[in-house]
């Protein structure tokens, strides 16, 4: 039996995506972490979106919040994850997700069992400004497991 080795990643090394009053830290992909999960930290300014209204298929979704508030609508109920939180949203629930009006938003964010989709982060700031048509979104939803409501 072969051991697997760890994955540690310092801050400096981690790839970031910056854009409309966000930061994102890519961490882990699933291929880091023998599939285990993929990992990931969002800061949001204040009144910063997140994600649209959107589940996942194959994969819960799990969000610590390390400072400020994320305001999240999980399957239709509006809940404010406060400074320490946790929340996991499991396959199939609809979920979005932002900073309040009043606070930013710095989340620590996993996925298990791990999809690669670092290659979705930075696909992000193209699909926002509508640049990839529907065909191709289509299957780039299905390959990363995100599914827009």
């Amino acid at each position: 039996m072969s051991k697997q080795r760890a994955f540690v990643i310092q801050p400096h090394a981690a790839e970031t995506i910056a854009g409309n009053g966000t930061q994102l830290w890519l961490l882990a992909d699933a291929s880091d972490c023998c599939g285990a999960l993929g990992a990931n930290r969002l800061r949001l300014q204040a009144g910063a979106a997140g994600a649209k209204p959107h589940h996942h298929q194959r994969s819960s979704e799990a969000f610590y919040v390390l400072d400020g508030a994320l305001e999240m609508i999980i399957d239709g109920e509006t809940v404010t994850v406060e400074k320490g939180g946790y929340a996991v949203i499991p396959p199939g629930v609809v979920h979005s997700f932002g900073a309040g009006a009043g606070q930013v938003a710095d989340v620590f964010i996993t996925l298990t069992p791990g999809i690669d989709r670092f290659d979705y982060f930075r696909m992000l700031p193209s699909i926002m400004r509508g640049e990839v048509d529907a065909e191709r979104l289509a299957e780039v939803h299905d390959r990363y497991d995100v599914h827009f409501a």
